[in-house]
């Protein structure tokens, strides 16, 4: 069973990718920070991580660059969900290896098309 993180402040914006997730047979962890993140990745690897920029203390482009620099986490794909569409973030979030980026709103089928891509899922 794959394992998905879903990383954001907002519990509504959590609550709507769990529900988009619940076609899939995934073991679903939330956090609502990058220190809570942390701690769930400590508990445990995941297969993916949904991770959403703009937080509170540290945003998920921090976040990204830190689990980017431990060896334990570096080859955890991350699929960036953020407002930030401006052509400087999205260059600055490639540049920086982020490869998966999906801009807010999003549709379920959005999400789930990057999630069978980016894990190779056959449905």
């Amino acid at each position: 069973m794959k394992k998905v993180l879903i990383v954001d402040d907002s519990a509504t914006l959590r609550r709507i990718v769990h529900e988009a997730l619940n076609v899939f047979d995934f073991e679903i962890y939330e956090a609502e920070s990058a220190a809570l993140a942390m701690e769930c990745l400590e508990e445990g690897p995941v297969d993916l991580i949904l991770l959403d920029w703009h937080m509170p203390e540290m945003d998920g482009y921090e976040l990204f660059l830190k689990l980017k620099g431990m060896e334990e986490f570096k080859n955890i794909p991350v699929i960036m969900l953020t407002a930030e569409d401006s052509r400087e973030s999205m260059l600055k979030a490639i540049r920086s290896g982020i490869r998966h980026y999906l801009t807010k709103p999003f549709t379920h089928e959005d999400l789930l098309a990057r999630i069978i891509r980016v894990l190779k899922l056959n449905q």
